[in-house]
């Protein structure tokens, strides 16, 4: 069966080199298509996708891809708290993009829910304050509780026995990953699911623009006032004279 072939976009430059021979071997999203694509590109590539989608790409592909990606690990340690309950917790955000992951915690009625979202929120600003990454970009990659230094206290029990018990602390592990949404769109069994995931991107590219047009602003306001500054100084050493 031939591979239908992408439809051809002229207002995009970056263009989708797929045909039915590289299907096989990387359902051409390794080499053509960066994390996040544009919008144009992306449905392009959905739709090729689900054309094909009898034709299954290899693990190794996905892997290879996965490496590449940027990867921001945030920690919480010491927490009064037992691990295994707070698993239960981690579990919610676990595989989620960070949205998602916020909102499934806000309406978690768990006593330490708050705690593992401001560990997601610190992490995600880490992000965006080292590679100018948005929250709608990452996916939390991992999310688990490791046990801590547990304490050993004295159990006071009935008819003057004494016993032993444990306040248990346990560390949180979290890994926030850039979405390679490429990637996503290849996985998505159904056209439902390509249609969220072409939502997600999106939002992330609004986003993306968005925080660039105000890092531009902040850059150039900032230029303003050191070129102001200088010219203040050099006036005041040019009276000292």
């Amino acid at each position: 069966m031939t591979a239908v072939p992408a439809r051809p976009n002229n207002n995009s430059n970056n263009t989708i080199q797929i045909n039915a021979r590289t299907l096989g071997v990387d359902h051409g999203a390794t080499k053509s298509l960066s994390p996040l694509v544009s919008i144009a590109d992306a449905e392009n590539f959905a739709a090729f996708a689900h054309a094909n989608r009898h034709q299954k790409v290899k693990p190794f592909i996905f892997k290879r891809r996965r490496v590449q990606l940027k990867t921001y690990v945030g920690n919480e340690r010491n927490i009064r708290h037992s691990p295994w309950r707070m698993n239960l917790v981690c579990q919610f955000a676990a595989g989620l993009t960070v949205p998602e992951a916020l909102k499934q915690l806000m309406f978690c009625r768990k006593v330490k829910a708050p705690l593992v979202a401001k560990v997601i929120r610190r992490t995600a600003n880490l992000a965006d304050i080292r590679d100018g990454y948005q929250a709608s970009q990452l996916e939390v990659a991992e999310c688990f509780a490791t046990h801590g230094s547990h304490l050993k206290r004295v159990k006071i029990m009935g008819r003057g026995r004494s016993g032993k018990k444990h306040r248990r602390h346990c560390h949180i592990r979290l890994v926030l990953r850039e979405i390679d949404f490429p990637t996503k769109l290849v996985q998505a069994e159904s056209i439902n699911q390509k249609r969220k995931w072409l939502g997600y991107l999106k939002t992330a590219t609004d986003d993306y623009e968005k925080a660039k047009v105000e890092r531009d602003e902040l850059a150039e306001l900032e230029a303003m006032a050191a070129e102001l500054e200088k010219e203040a100084r050099k006036k005041k050493e040019e009276e000292e004279k």
